[in-house]
């Protein structure tokens, strides 16, 4: 029997197109219901509880179903117990609600394809690209001198970072090309800087690059979060008074806390001194290039040697999606190799594959054109500052509340505060115990009733909540209703602690 194969792939058959078509708008039927019908931003649901029909439903079968068959699993599954990220209760972490240009961008990104990493997989694709680095690098203040690629986010971009620090340092200091020889014996003491609030993504690339966790020394900082210059002024002058080779600086453009920014004026100072490379994680703070009233606070990014940008954070594209800059673009030739099927290195052609330490990439690039194109960069800049302005009514309204506790004066879009107990315990040590307890307590709480979803975090050993603003949409009426149910779990959790302890006391 003759197999159909049209139904499975889009092509210019009628029932091919025809089939993709009713697929489609079955699709955008049910998304759009959806959203237009829910109410909180996660439905909880205790998976034991129905794990025999959740696996049933996870089994690959010898038939295949009509999808007609696999909406009610999709409704009941996927949908009804994701977390509803573009819902104003949604508020945990740097995980946006993705903009309607960049779904539209979807689309087109995965009917047509594309792979990014040769020009003739990708032949507009590449260029489309290049042009929107070449924009972003524009928007940075870089030299025409630079260049960029498209990365699956922070984790990658930051592990090229140091990628590329350690063995631009190895063949200009060490005279060791790591690309053919491998590290050389001095690499035990090559040595990166960064905060101690720096994203922990920088300790893994030293990890997964052979110089271990401990080549990272971490740097103290100040009231506000930022690296501390002396005590880096410090550190990196014991180092190379040990023996030590510094070799990098990661300066955080928004700490994941506390939207805290580190002085790459300071620290591109220092690195000058010592010959460092200097890289940027603004996988958060890279949305401030596009603010009307706070891109003074990213206006010294381009000093950078290397910079992240995620645009799955505050760029409101849906995941992954990030980007990785450097400021001399020849910095690449300490990845590069060359493939005779692929990239030969005699063909002409743009190969982003030069710039990457992926092959096969998506064509995330266009998500990112068309938001742009569409919204353009006032209404962007100023969805930004809408952000931050948000982030300052809620700091000011819980400084107002003596249930509460701000940790932080945003400097971004992101709050971390914490509920405080009205009855003290008998010690500073208990009173901090039961804070704790019930701060972790009334984030897990809120997540499972699911009207609000808060992230939690610590600082200096205190158990804290943390609301993150990227959704512009966000209301001060939404965080006013917020403080009302944390104070309220809160209460509730300190009576029956209260309880406990009395119980404990007759026993």
């Amino acid at each position: 029997m003759e197999q159909d194969y049209q139904q499975w792939f889009l092509s210019k058959d009628n029932q091919s197109v025809r089939t993709y078509k009713q697929l489609m708008n079955q699709s955008i039927e049910m998304i759009s219901n959806y959203y237009e019908t829910i109410e909180k931003p996660y439905h909880h649901w205790e998976l034991e509880d129905r794990f025999e029909h959740f696996n049933d439903e996870m089994t690959f079968k010898e038939n295949g179903r009509a999808f007609a068959e696999l909406k009610k699993s999709i409704e009941q599954l996927v949908l009804r117990h994701s977390l509803h990220i573009s819902h104003t209760g949604a508020m945990a972490h740097l995980h946006c609600p993705p903009a309607i240009p960049a779904l539209v961008a979807e689309v087109f990104i995965t009917a047509l394809n594309q792979s990014m990493d040769s020009w003739d997989q990708s032949p507009i694709a590449t260029y489309i690209e290049d042009a929107v680095i070449k924009e972003c690098v524009k928007q940075i203040g870089y030299e025409e001198t630079a260049s960029g690629v498209f990365t699956s986010g922070g984790t990658q971009s930051n592990y090229m970072g140091m990628l590329l620090a350690r063995n631009d340092y190895c063949k200009r200091k060490l005279k060791a090309n790591v690309q053919e020889e491998g590290l050389p014996p001095e690499a035990n003491k090559l040595r990166i800087f960064c905060s101690e609030k720096a994203h922990f993504t920088v300790q893994q690339s030293a990890a997964q690059l052979g110089l271990g966790m401990n080549a990272v020394i971490p740097v103290k900082t100040n009231e506000r979060y930022e690296m501390c210059m002396d005590d880096l002024c410090a550190k990196v002058e014991l180092s190379k008074e040990s023996g030590e080779l510094p070799m990098a600086i990661v300066a955080t453009i928004g700490t994941t806390d506390f939207g805290s920014i580190d002085s790459l004026h300071d620290i591109h100072q220092l690195a000058a001194t010592y010959d460092m490379w200097v890289h940027a994680d603004a996988a958060y703070g890279g949305g401030l290039l596009f603010s009307k009233a706070n891109r003074h606070l990213v206006q010294e990014l381009k000093l950078a040697d290397s910079i992240t940008i995620d645009f799955h954070k505050w760029f409101y594209q849906p995941i992954s999606c990030g980007a990785f800059f450097v400021k001399a673009e020849t910095a690449f030739q300490h990845i590069q190799l060359y493939a005779d099927y692929l990239n030969p290195e005699e063909d002409e052609h743009l190969h982003l594959v030069n710039r990457s330490i992926q092959t096969t990439k998506r064509f995330d690039a266009l998500k990112v054109w068309l938001t742009f194109q569409m919204m353009g960069t006032s209404a962007f800049g100023k969805l930004i500052d809408q952000t931050i302005q948000n982030a300052r009514q809620l700091a000011g309204y819980l400084q107002e509340n003596s249930m509460v506790k701000v940790m932080n004066e945003p400097m971004m879009n992101a709050v971390v505060f914490k509920y405080q107990c009205k009855r003290l315990a008998k010690s500073a040590e208990n009173q901090k115990y039961i804070e704790n307890k019930i701060n972790t307590m009334i984030q897990q709480q809120l997540y499972e009733k699911g009207t609000y979803i808060i992230a939690k975090t610590k600082v200096n050993q205190e158990a804290c909540l943390k609301v993150t603003m990227l959704n512009p949409m966000i209301e001060l009426e939404n965080l006013k209703q917020l403080i009302k149910e944390v104070i309220q779990l809160g209460n509730e959790l300190e009576q029956k602690e209260e309880a406990l302890r009395e119980c404990a006391t007759i026993s």
